[in-house]
């Protein structure tokens, strides 16, 4: 049925050979998975316009879908499937691939290609970027060539590869642009020569450290192409920045401690990774829910204030907040357990009571509400758990 389904995209996607904006995810999968898509893209005739987001936020699904016909997600809009069936237009396309919690598509041109609805977990079986291979090459089967970017954008999922993932990474295997590499594996494409969990953060490095800074561009081009001296030189020095905001929040946090509230914990990044992508907040934000000063079977909460600018589109109407959530250990266990609420329910849910949206996986979900929104949030996020 995942074949059939990815076989109607594209028939559905030949019809209508024209442009085509392209919105995807700013670390590697949605990097990874952009950059497979684009290029199935192309081979079939379309001008790509692509345009990175952190969070899909409203306004920008409605003028997409208002001023161009086709319009293809990446490694997000799972959450967002009946907001896009609302607003696309009669003889307009849309399709979202994607590995994120997420409902069936009931509208015949509005295409969700995306493993939940197929018997495979998205948090484990497949990133968003091995369902771009999919599709990748079954618009060609010469873009199979491409299976490397399917190893690297998978790298977000811990443990060893399964289900779909497992597949594109024994395909890349068998081709030769991918090889075991002790624990590891190293994509041996040119231009790349590194194992497939550095090639991942480099691209997020590029993607998000550098969003403002034509950082996407880059990932997006070296993903195709291979990594130049002078892009590898660019991401050391973002990579550099982000680990010195890191250094100092966590100072400020472990001196000052975390705000807490019944089962939620929370702090407020301030402005230290202004000029960044918002998307550091979610790294800090999982790299934080390890450390000792987290407690363990509570929620972790992150803020950040993001800036109206998304390269590529233009100003946001309203002034925006991210929020970041994490379940650490024992909390992780718990929501696997059935014990306590997933993120992917109560984060979304909280969010929308305050004017915002939200979406993510069960133990890491993220959202948007308003400036000053935030102690409102926390206290509704709070009871939600309750």
């Amino acid at each position: 049925m995942l074949r059939v389904n990815i076989e109607k995209a594209i028939e559905a996607l030949r019809r209508q050979i024209d442009e085509a904006v392209l919105i995807h995810h700013d670390e590697a999968d949605g990097v990874c998975s952009a950059a497979l898509v684009k290029v199935a893209l192309e081979e079939m005739g379309y001008k790509v316009r692509t345009i990175c987001l952190d969070k899909l936020f409203p306004e920008v699904i409605k003028k997409a879908l208002s001023e161009n016909k086709v319009v293809v997600f990446t490694d997000i809009g799972s959450a967002h499937v009946r907001s896009i069936e609302g607003l696309v237009s009669e003889d307009g396309l849309a399709v979202i691939i994607d590995h994120h919690d997420t409902s069936p598509s009931s509208k015949s041109n509005v295409f969700n290609i995306n493993p939940e609805l197929y018997g495979y977990k998205g948090e484990k079986d497949a990133s968003a970027s091995t369902m771009a291979y999919l599709f990748a090459k079954n618009v060609d089967e010469k873009l199979s060539r491409l299976a490397y970017l399917a190893a690297v954008g998978s790298v977000e999922i811990p443990g060893e590869p399964s289900g779909l993932n497992k597949l594109a990474i024994d395909n890349a295997l068998r081709i030769g642009v991918l090889e075991k590499s002790g624990r590891d594996f190293k994509v041996t494409v040119e231009g790349f020569m590194l194992s497939r969990t550095r090639a991942s953060q480099i691209i997020t490095i590029l993607a998000s450290v550098g969003y403002y800074r034509s950082g996407v561009e880059k990932a997006l081009d070296s993903c195709i192409k291979g990594f130049t001296p002078e892009v590898l030189k660019f991401s050391e020095a973002l990579e550099e920045e982000r680990k010195k905001a890191n250094k100092a929040l966590l100072a400020i946090l472990t001196r000052r401690g975390l705000s807490k509230m019944g089962n939620v914990q929370w702090f407020d990044s301030g402005g230290l990774f202004k000029g960044m992508g918002s998307k550091v907040l979610g790294s800090f934000t999982s790299y934080l829910s390890y450390q000792k000063l987290v407690d363990g079977d509570k929620y972790l909460i992150g803020f950040m204030k993001i800036s109206r600018e998304i390269p590529g589109y233009g100003l946001l109407k309203e002034d925006y907040v991210k929020v970041s959530g994490r379940a650490p250990s024992e909390l992780r266990r718990m929501i696997e357990d059935g014990v306590k609420p997933p993120l992917s329910k109560i984060l979304p849910e909280a969010c929308s009571k305050h004017g915002g949206f939200g979406d993510g996986h069960s133990v890491a979900a993220s959202g948007i509400i308003p400036v000053g929104a935030e102690s409102e949030f926390i206290e509704t996020f709070s009871r939600l758990v309750d």
